[in-house]
């Protein structure tokens, strides 16, 4: 492709070299160019791209988009161009080069602390049940139609991002489901991407590491919502506290959801069981009882966003009925296969909210006591470790603190700052470093009647500790230590 074509919809400046080259990859890891490729220097939080200039062009790279011209290289036949933000510069370069994909797909990004891998799956099971085929991008894995492939952040770099919604259409698909993370926004990952509808979930604390506070972690996620289509739509969770805030900037029709208030799509005579879930849902216009698999009131909200996106997608009800009946997502309170009189759950909730919804539901739906195993990350918010357990020593009978992925932290001090916030709430708790004996720990104190929550890592089948990753289930571990005691 040629390198004009590619730089149509940036502004730049030609420090170097002449614009009429051929371009045949887009790269911003050194590793990957090849003969020919155009390379962006990005700069970022742990290393900067242009510091890989030189390596670039030693492999091939015919021309270099940087920001800093400091790092402008004698090089023969190689374009050097200048831009303001080379991140963004990426995503609409990668656009161009990869056909513009997101303009021929069906976009629905979805943003919010909470529940956007949920909303996907079920969305994705509302089209699928109506014929069409669709791709995720997302938290536990990327889809394209049913092929699956790994995810390693929520939301790819933007040149990756593009090269999968390409591959969307070469293989046919229709939609695209897309979880927006707030780095993904706030980074522009997502420049060049057209999205026919946003969602909005909520806002808790989460990501303090990366944004400076809330208000800036909300600017993030409404940057989606700039992003939509004129003749799109933004769903918005209407109970959510910043919901006005997102309204007020939001393009596209604005539909609102939520248990509360007056929303365009509300739940009431709510049912809640360990089997699943029941409600009556009203809209403006007609009421119709909903079945879910997903357990909970934070599943409600989820399915309510589904339901409202398909809706307006044109989805008869009926199939949207049947769509989200079948849906199981997991680590999103997933019960544990090997259960007599006790039950053990798995859930993903690594934020304070997310803690307390699923222990909120735990507390709904047992007789019994609520015994929660959790820890907290390493290397990541770490205002959220006391506030998490302060949830815990609230809304669980029995507290577990554990280790979760502590990365280069030291875990025992992790531990340590979620005990401050628990001992605020309860006496009832145990400190156990090891997450496997922690587990264990909570299934053997376990009574009949009670629920025992694990939370944190859900659909996680691995631990980092330092800088490796070793495998780690804690379904599996569940299974195998319910197993050993069935015997």
């Amino acid at each position: 492709m040629k390198l004009t074509d590619l730089l149509k919809n940036i502004s730049y400046k030609v420090l170097a070299g002449e614009l009429d080259v051929d371009i045949k990859g887009i790269e911003y890891d050194s590793r990957k160019v090849n003969d020919s490729s155009l390379f962006v220097a990005i700069k970022g939080y742990d290393t900067d791209g242009h510091l890989y200039i030189k390596e670039a062009l030693a492999k091939g790279a015919k021309v270099i988009v940087l920001e800093n011209e400091a790092f402008v290289e004698d090089y023969q036949d190689v374009v050097f161009i200048k831009v303001d933000n080379s991140r963004r510069s990426l995503g609409l370069i990668s656009s161009i080069f990869f056909g513009e994909p997101s303009k021929k797909l069906i976009v629905v990004g979805v943003t919010g602390t909470n529940g956007k891998t949920s909303i996907t799956y079920l969305l994705k099971s509302i089209l699928q049940e109506a014929g069409y085929k669709t791709g995720i991008i997302g938290t536990i894995e990327n889809q394209i139609g049913e092929k699956v492939y790994e995810s390693n952040v929520t939301t790819p770099e933007s040149r990756d991002l593009q090269e999968l919604l390409h591959e969307m259409v070469m293989a046919e698909c229709q939609y695209c489901l897309m979880e927006a993370s707030s780095h993904a926004l706030f980074l522009d990952r997502v420049a060049g991407i057209q999205f026919k509808a946003g969602i909005f979930t909520n806002l808790t604390q989460d990501h303090l590491d990366f944004h400076q506070d809330l208000d800036e972690y909300l600017e993030a996620k409404k940057l989606l919502f700039k992003l939509v289509e004129v003749d799109g739509f933004s769903i918005i969770n209407i109970d959510d506290p910043v919901a006005k805030s997102v309204i007020e900037i939001a393009k596209g029709e604005v539909i609102t959801y939520g248990l509360k208030n007056d929303p365009d799509y509300k739940a009431t005579e709510i049912n809640l069981k360990l089997e699943g879930t029941e409600y009556l849902l009203q809209t403006k216009i007609d009421k119709e009882k909903i079945n879910l698999k997903l357990i909970g009131e934070f599943s409600i909200y989820n399915s309510l966003a589904a339901i409202a996106a398909a809706d307006k997608l044109g989805i008869a009800m009926e199939t949207i009925k049947a769509g989200i009946k079948k849906v199981k997502v997991n680590g999103r309170f997933e019960v544990v296969n090997g259960i007599s009189d006790f039950a053990v759950v798995v859930d993903y909730a690594h934020t304070p909210d997310g803690l307390a919804n699923v222990l909120s539901t735990a507390r709904k739906i047992t007789k019994g006591r609520v015994i929660c195993v959790f820890g907290c990350g390493g290397d990541r918010d770490k205002k959220k470790r006391p506030i998490m357990g302060r949830v815990a020593g609230e809304l669980s009978d029995i507290v577990i603190i554990t280790s979760d992925n502590p990365r280069t932290e030291e875990p025992n001090s992790i531990i340590d700052m979620i005990e401050a916030g628990v001992k605020e709430r309860t006496k009832e708790y145990l400190k156990i470093e090891n997450r496997k004996a922690a587990i264990e720990k909570g299934i053997s104190i376990a009574r009949k009647d009670d629920i025992i929550v694990i939370a944190g890592k859900g659909h996680e089948d691995y631990q980092i500790i330092g800088k490796i990753k070793y495998h780690f289930s804690d379904r599996e571990v569940a299974e195998e230590y319910l197993r050993s005691i069935a015997k």
